[in-house]
């Protein structure tokens, strides 16, 4: 199918986050031989509230999202999916490239990409070994940012922009094979990556312990 351009105000009517310039062409769902890795991973994410839709955060948005590379270029979650406790293939798309200074992505499945595309399509340039990245909200580990030593991108940069992918760049750089980022500028965000999708999310539900225990400690 021809490629449709959906400037970035376009697709943000859609679902009122994305704020990149999305070429999208609409096509079958995909097929990955990790989908249900991958997956099981989303839904571990989503008991534990780093990942979900609730009326009295974010204004009502779903928020979270979780992505592979694969050949091609990597596949994520689907936009505004966050609320929805399981997904099926369809429910992912293929981003084949992205253009960090240009604002753009280009991707195709079912449905369009998460609005955080342009920041995972940042992870994997910056760290080719790199094949899982995870994005949850967790105000625990988002307090506890630097406590936990754990890299911080400045609050300038909000969230989909290249500003906030060059963040990211730079500290995916400083620790190549693995790391949780707190993501000043995007309440509440933060984001895992690592070697593996199992690397990504032990790594992510360690952090959150330490964050939770830091946290207790302070209640004294």
């Amino acid at each position: 199918m021809p490629v449709k351009s959906l400037p970035a105000a376009d697709a943000a009517r859609g679902e009122g986050v994305i704020r990149y310039r999305l070429d999208f062409s609409r096509g079958r769902a995909l097929r990955w031989p990790d989908y249900p890795r991958l997956e099981s991973w989303r839904r571990i994410l989503r008991r534990l509230g780093m990942i979900g839709r609730a009326p009295a955060r974010y204004g009502g948005l779903a928020f979270g999202n979780v992505s592979q590379r694969v050949p091609g270029g990597f596949v994520i979650s689907a936009t505004q999916t966050g609320g929805r406790e399981r997904l099926a293939p369809e429910d992912y798309c293929l981003v084949t490239a992205a253009e960090i200074e240009a604002n753009r992505i280009v991707a195709c499945g079912v449905h369009p990409p998460s609005s955080e595309a342009l920041t995972h399509a940042a992870v994997y340039r910056a760290a080719p070994q790199v094949t899982a990245v995870f994005h949850g909200h967790s105000p625990e580990i988002w307090r506890c940012g630097e406590a936990l030593g754990l890299g911080l991108t400045p609050p300038t940069a909000g969230y989909g922009t290249p500003a906030l992918a060059r963040a990211v760049m730079a500290q995916v750089r400083r620790r190549p094979q693995a790391g949780v980022i707190v993501m000043a500028g995007h309440e509440d965000g933060i984001l895992a990556y690592g070697i593996s999708l199992s690397r990504a999310g032990t790594l992510l539900t360690t952090v959150l312990a330490r964050a939770l225990t830091l946290e207790i400690g302070g209640e004294r």
